[in-house]
């Protein structure tokens, strides 16, 4: 169990890799584009036709990224209403959680190939630029995906940790 942990742990980390330098790219693109597309409004009175939505679908990309990293690295949104002491027990409580966790993600996931295979007989372009709605459905269900191997990552870990093993606790931040 300790070693699937550790492989999955190791890929969880490389995505994380590169994660960080994809969300630094999608901000700035999202920055210059918004800051030219200003410029000619007021310096041409014409702006660009495809900078609304293409920071509509940068900005859920960037919230994809965001949604991974923060499962990623156990800062996410949550009440904790019971804490123990014991670490053993903890983990226990919080698996039950996890399970639901999991269990949403993957309906949300029966939904998203549901809705791919909807608009793949309807192609539907979103801007000017090639970008379909299917594209955004498939980056969402990558997005998806990506929270599934780090919600069972962390299924994993409380685990381990319920049957008295040691593990490595986030995601390194290199």
């Amino acid at each position: 169990m300790e070693k699937v942990y550790n492989v999955l742990l190791k890929l969880s980390n490389g995505i994380f890799f590169i994660e960080k330098y994809l969300l630094l790219i999608a901000v700035t693109v999202v920055i210059a584009v918004n800051f030219i597309n200003v410029c000619l409004r007021y310096l041409a009175n014409n702006g660009l036709s495809y900078c609304e939505t293409l920071s509509v679908c940068l900005f859920m990309f960037v919230v994809i990224i965001g949604a991974n990293i923060s499962v990623k690295t156990d800062n996410e949104i949550k009440i904790e209403i019971f804490r123990f002491k014991s670490p053993r027990r903890d983990a226990a409580f919080r698996l039950f959680a996890d399970m639901i966790a999991i269990a949403a993600i993957i309906f949300c996931l029966a939904g998203l190939f549901a809705t791919i295979e909807s608009v793949m007989r309807n192609l539907q372009r979103v801007t000017p630029l090639p970008i379909y709605t299917y594209h955004i459905y498939i980056a969402m269900a990558i997005g998806f995906f990506m929270i599934l191997l780090d919600h069972i990552i962390v299924f994993i870990r409380h685990l381990i940790i319920m049957l008295g093993g040691q593990v490595e606790r986030e995601a390194k931040t290199i």
